[in-house]
């Protein structure tokens, strides 16, 4: 009959998980990074008009983990994601809203054609009060 040190073998697979977590987190920053520097035409013209406009004191951060996912822009004050694509992405967006965020989307082609249009839904999000109950 043998004998086995469990406390060992716990204490290697926790620390084994932990790699694996951290890993998992160094990758999803390292593609937030990327994301950042190589965003398309849309994403960067957002980005313009969030950092460039006045927004009433809401500052963005740009590729932000949300859940599992990275969210284009977010306001952590307001609770708000912005995202730029071309189609509505249900199950993220619900994901995101379970989470206690609101999710405002652009088309791409609408931020690039009329910025000026997009500058004013953000800032008409950004006066409205977040839902009752968001955490």
């Amino acid at each position: 009959m043998s004998v086995v040190d469990t406390n060992r073998t716990v204490a290697s697979t926790a620390k084994g998980s932990e790699r694996k977590r951290w890993r998992t987190l160094q990758k999803r920053i390292e593609r937030a990074r990327d994301l950042r520097r190589t965003g398309n035409h849309a994403e960067q013209a957002m980005w313009e008009l969030l950092c460039t406009r006045p927004l009433g004191g809401a500052r963005f951060r740009r590729m932000q983990p949300i859940g599992p996912y990275l969210a284009a822009f977010v306001c952590t004050t307001k609770k708000l994601v912005i995202e730029i694509d071309g189609e509505d992405d249900a199950g993220r967006t619900q994901s995101m809203q379970q989470l206690g965020w609101r999710v405002a989307r652009f088309a791409p082609k609408d931020v690039i054609d009329d910025p000026e249009e997009a500058w004013r839904e953000v800032f008409q999000l950004l006066q409205a009060p977040a839902k009752a109950g968001s955490p």
